[in-house]
Formats: C-alpha cells, structure tokens, sequence
C-alpha cells in the first residue's frame, strides 16, 4: 500500500457488504488492516455500532485515529451497502463527497496539529463495484 510522503489520512472505500459492518479484509481495506494491524478495524467497527447501531449508511462516512503517528487518521466511507456492480450509478460520487465533508467536519474542531492536511484516495467503487477507473475520476472532479 502506498499513502505517499505526505499522507495523513486514507480514505477507506468500504467495498461490499461486510465493509459496511466494518470488516476490512479484502482488497484496499485489507492493505489497510495489514499495515495499521487489527486494532483498526476493531475501532472502525465500534464507531459502526456506536454511532450507526452496527450498519455505516452509505453517503456517509467518518474519521477515526490510526494509531500511527505517520499517518495518525482514516477515513470510513461505504460505496454499497451489498456487493454489487455500482457503475453507472452516483455511489463514488455520494461515498467520495460524504469523505470529504467528514474531514471538513473533523478539521473545524481540531487543533492546528491535529488538522488533516492530505489525503490519499483510492479508485472508489473499482474493485468489487466494477466501476471502471476513468469513470471513478470523473465522478471524483464533479466534487
């Protein structure tokens, strides 16, 4: 996985219908766990239960700490709530904004060290979703 030299945050595009639930063990998100270690995913899904009683709607998303001081913030963001083929619909779209604006929300209580400052985002909706890549950036740029 690469977050880049910059990367403060990584959005996570929750690709299927456990993602949903907050498991993170198939493609980006299983990168993920493996570089961050279980206890993320462990959080990410007490954030589920906590703030959405166990299922994370998509459109919307969260940020949640790392634990890592390199990349201290991630950021939850469902596609589908069941694996399905999404293109040709607007779930990058609805999934990436939702992302964006979750940061937005985070940055406008956080202390200037605390503030996310960059972000590495990746093909939204590609993997299970079959969403090909050049139709992930043009729902991306809309935003």
């Amino acid at each position: 996985m690469y977050i880049g030299p910059h990367g403060h945050v990584v959005i996570v595009d929750a690709d299927g219908n456990a993602e949903t639930f907050g498991l993170m063990d198939g493609g980006v998100d299983a990168a993920i766990t493996a570089y961050f270690g279980s206890q993320l995913q462990e959080r990410v899904q007490q954030n589920i239960i906590r703030e959405y009683l166990g299922e994370q709607p998509v459109g919307t998303a969260f940020v949640i700490e790392t634990g890592n001081s390199k990349h201290p913030w991630l950021v939850h963001a469902p596609t589908m709530r069941v694996p399905l083929i999404i293109d040709g619909t607007d779930a990058v779209y609805n999934a990436t904004r939702a992302a964006l604006l979750a940061i937005f929300q985070h940055n406008k209580s956080a202390g200037e060290d605390r503030k996310i400052t960059s972000v590495a985002l990746p093909a939204m909706g590609a993997g299970c979703g079959q969403v090909p890549p050049d139709s992930v950036a043009r729902q991306i740029v809309l935003i």
